[in-house]
């Protein structure tokens, strides 16, 4: 009986520490991450499980990722990912490395999925939902499609990156965060 209620104990202990580290784990790296614009275009789907969010493509992803001098890297292999800023202030994807980088330079560690050694690699991003309300995720999307045919400029993706993971901050339209752009439209409709 006592072997029992130890295995249940600990059975218990064990549920609510993995969730509580994944959660210490996204507030680590938000509170002390390296900040990242990633320009995006994103489309509204709807998960039945985790609710409505806004899918979020990256124009990194459209390019392929040079292999840094060295490296032996293969599809669907996971390697380290330098990033670096572009004149505008963007994210960029420097190179690929099987070697976990030392020092300052920050890196994202991700699974490689479409291309070459010789050409590079697309990589997949982690961070492409943006998670929102019943009725915030569509107006989210049509403001943000909006920008083809109206006055939405720039739209990018918060990023905090930390030891080679990363986690989404906020979702910024015309440098003004979701939440206050769709606000700004609404009282301007009125």
């Amino acid at each position: 009986m006592k072997l029992k209620l130890v295995l249940l104990l600990s059975l218990f202990i064990i549920q609510l520490a993995v969730p509580g580290y994944m959660i210490f784990e996204q507030n680590q790296i938000l509170s002390e991450g390296s900040v990242y614009k990633f320009k995006t275009r994103p489309i509204d789907p709807y998960d039945p499980f985790r609710g409505r969010y806004v899918t979020l493509t990256y124009a990194v992803n459209q390019e392929r990722t040079p292999v840094l001098e060295g490296a032996e890297i293969d599809s669907e292999q996971w390697v380290y990912v330098l990033l670096g800023t572009d004149k505008e202030g963007y994210a960029t994807l420097e190179g690929l490395t099987d070697q976990k980088p030392e020092g300052e330079q920050d890196y994202l560690y991700l699974e490689t999925y479409w291309g070459s050694q010789a050409e590079g690699y697309r990589v997949k991003l982690p961070f492409n939902r943006y998670y929102a309300s019943e009725k915030s995720a569509p107006a989210i999307e049509t403001a943000v499609w909006r920008r083809q045919r109206e006055n939405v400029e720039d739209v990018y993706a918060v990023i905090r990156v930390l030891n080679g993971k990363a986690a989404i901050e906020e979702l910024m339209v015309n440098e003004l965060p979701i939440r206050e752009y769709l606000e700004s439209q609404q009282e301007e409709a009125n």
